[in-house]
Parts: structure tokens; sequence; C-alpha cells
């Protein structure tokens, strides 16, 4: 029988507020964009090798991104533990995706153990005390205690286990009374991420099922339109943050909502993130200097990547690389970007550099009849570098806030990601 749920939180505090308010807008602005085939494959794409990546690295897994790549392009080869959670993970995108296009995704918790199935799947080892092979996709025999391996301290104690059906039915019986109620969709998902951790119905992989949840949570309420979206990089960048803010919840008896506040922030980095680009790919075809240039395949899919990779110039070779064309192509499509007024040349000979044209920026997220924008590239380069003066490591989403520099976390965030200014800025 389930045992009842219920998620402690005022609906809705004026952060939630916010937050969901600027979700919206910048969904509203997604969805109004004129977005070209490549521009929606990149980054679809993009935000998947994100995904996988991410919410490995928070468990452990070390490899690099292009492993991610690879996985994601059904290239890697499962040789290794860290290389099976790679693919697993690619699987467990793609058994929601097919669900999703076929209707039959259904929230259930039958689809949670799925889910969990499908991600730790050839992992379980007869061997191994915690995690075998009849723990793959199945609810757990044993205790769940999460210690911190550097203290030796107990972190995390789940329920008994001849609790975990009941509490785990409880928690999606209370989702679809919310769901029928039209509560939003992004809180629900920051409420069952929260619930699966807090639960812990799976002798391991629980961190990689609670992330996996709220994605079909959302892609099943079409808030994720395009599948566009990685929001793992956000717990990734500062993980003492993202387990800090779950284990408020119980600190705070309960109380989900500075749990909420962190979880919504990093939706709204991703939707305003997703949104400026976004709007920033669909004006590379409209109107140029010589009158309406529509871009080839090759020009498409370079100029979305080395928009996406947030790169300001590049060389011709760079760009027969993004385009995957010959040296002649490339001359003839930079000849005719350059043209009309797409792309400015800068340099000359073998040394020319092709920087993007102000005609090529676009419209930015939040600009209102015609306002000057705050927070333009070289707005956010000149304010990151006088706060990073003089350190070594990037600072966390927490530090930033402390030094009164929420705003230009955010700032950051949506223009290109963390990951584009710790790389411009050498960290």
């Amino acid at each position: 029988m389930p045992i009842d749920f219920s998620a402690n939180y005022r609906r809705y505090t004026p952060e939630m507020s916010a937050a969901l308010v600027r979700i919206a807008t910048a969904l509203g602005t997604i969805r109004g964009a004129r977005v070209l085939p490549a521009v929606a494959d990149q980054l679809r794409v993009s935000a998947r090798v994100g995904t996988v990546h991410y919410s490995n690295l928070i468990e452990g897994n070390e490899l690099p991104v292009i492993e991610a790549e690879r996985a994601t392009r059904g290239q890697l080869d499962p040789d290794s533990r860290a290389k099976i959670e790679l693919v697993n993970y690619v699987d467990a995108l793609d058994l929601i995706d097919t669900r999703l296009d076929s209707g039959t995704l259904e929230l259930t918790p039958a689809f949670l153990k799925e889910l969990h199935g499908t991600a730790m799947r050839g992992l379980g080892r007869e061997d191994n005390p915690h995690f075998k092979p009849h723990h793959e996709g199945e609810w757990r025999d044993g205790i769940a205690v999460v210690v911190d391996h550097a203290s030796g301290q107990i972190m995390h104690e789940g329920p008994p286990q001849d609790e975990v059906a009941p509490r785990i039915e409880g928690m999606f019986e209370w989702l679809h009374r919310k769901l029928d109620a039209r509560d939003p969709a992004f809180v629900l998902a920051g409420v069952m991420h929260y619930g699966i951790t807090e639960v812990h119905p799976f002798a391991d992989g629980n961190g990689r099922a609670a992330r996996l949840f709220p994605t079909a949570l959302l892609m099943k309420a079409d808030a994720l339109p395009g599948r566009m979206f990685s929001f793992e990089r956000y717990y990734a960048d500062d993980q003492s943050a993202y387990y800090a803010a779950l284990r408020s919840v119980r600190e705070r008896t309960f109380n989900m909502e500075h749990w909420l506040h962190y979880f919504l922030q990093g939706l709204v980095e991703e939707y305003e993130r997703i949104a400026t680009t976004v709007a920033d790919l669909s004006s590379l075809a409209q109107t140029g200097a010589s009158g309406p240039l529509r871009l080839n395949a090759g020009q498409e899919h370079a100029l979305t990547a080395l928009r996406i990779q947030g790169r300001r110039e590049f060389t011709r070779r760079e760009y027969e690389q993004a385009a995957n064309v010959g040296r002649s192509t490339a001359g003839d499509d930079l000849r005719e970007l350059v043209r009309h007024n797409i792309l400015v040349p800068r340099g000359g000979g073998s040394a020319t550099r092709y920087v993007f044209s102000a005609a090529a920026k676009g419209p930015r997220q939040g600009s209102r009849r015609g306002r000057p924008e705050k927070w333009t590239d070289s707005a956010v380069e000149r304010e990151l570098r006088a706060f990073l003066a003089g350190r070594t490591s990037w600072p966390s989403p927490g530090e930033f806030q402390a030094a009164g520099q929420g705003a230009l976390y955010s700032a950051a965030s949506r223009k290109g990601g963390i990951p584009r200014w710790r790389r411009l800025m050498g960290m």
C-alpha cells in the first residue's frame, strides 16, 4: 500500500515565481525563433553530450568530454566500466526519446525502474557486495547509506528496504495529482529529483536516476522544445553546492524551498542560455549588406558549430573542419559570407581570421525597444577579468553570489556557458 508523500514548500515563494517568469520568457523566445535546421540539430547534440558527460562526472566518471561525444555518436567501445556508463546514459536518453515519440512515455514507478536498468545495465557484478546484476532496474534489497569518503561520516540514510516501493508509489501518486492540478512541471521536476535521492530506491545509480527522471517529466510536459537543454552542467560546476542544496531539505525539517530555489535557478540559466543562443543563431541567414543570403549546408553547420562553441573569430582551416569541406570550397563559402556582411576578415593571407560582424549577432535575450544591452560579450569579459584578478581557480556560484556578482555569473551562463568563459579566462 502506498505511503503518503507530501512536499513542504510555499506555493510559491517570490524567488520561485520570479524563476518561473524568466523560464516562461525564455521559452517564448525559443519557440518564436526562426531556427535553422543545423542550429536545432547541433544544439540537440551539444545538449546530449553535455548531459552524458556532466551527469557521469558528478558520479566520479573522469572520462573527457570527447568520450561523451563518441558515445553520443554510437562510436564508443564499452570496454571499461567508465565507458559503459557513458554508453548506458545515451541509451537511457534514447529510451526517453523513443517513448515520447511513440506516445508511450508514462511517468510511473515501472518507468523509473526501466530508466535505472538502462543506465546501469552491465554494471552489476556478482563479486560486488553492494551492486549485483539483479540490482539493475530493481528496488534495493538492503540498506541505503551514503558515506562521505573523506570524513567517513554518514551523509544520508534512506528508509528501510520494505518502505521503498510504497514510498515511491506514494510519490508518483502525489506527482499525478499535481500534474492534474496543472502545477508547474518545473517545480514538480525539482520535487521528484529530491524525492528520488531521499528514498534512494536503488542499490546504486540513484543520482543518475534522479537526474534522468526530471528530464523525462519535462519532456512529457512539452517543456523542452527541440530537446536542446542540458541542466547537469549546473550541478557539476559546483558539486558541493548541489549536494548542500539537497541536504538542506533535511536540515530545514524537510522544507524544500531552498532546494527548489537552487533547482529552478539551474533551469533559468539553461533556458536563458539556449534562448540567447537560438536568437543569435537564427539571425545568421537574415538579410546581410548585399541582400538575403541562403546558407548552404556547409555554411550552416560551420557557423552554428562555431557560435555554439563560443568562438568570436576563427581561421579558414577551422572553418574547413567545422564545415567538413575542402580548402577551395571553404574559400568560396567565406568570401560569400564576407560579401553579405556575416563575417568580417582581419589580417591577410594565411593569417586571415574571420570575425562575426555586428549584423550577424542578432537580437539578444531580454533587450527591449532598442535599449542597449547591459551584458554584452565585452562587458561580461571585462567584469570577469576584474573579478578574477589574482585568482588561480574559477569561483563557485556561491562565491559569485557572496561577492555580489550573481548577475555576472548569470550573464556568463547565458552567453555561451561557464565552460566557455573558463576557457577564455585560462581556467
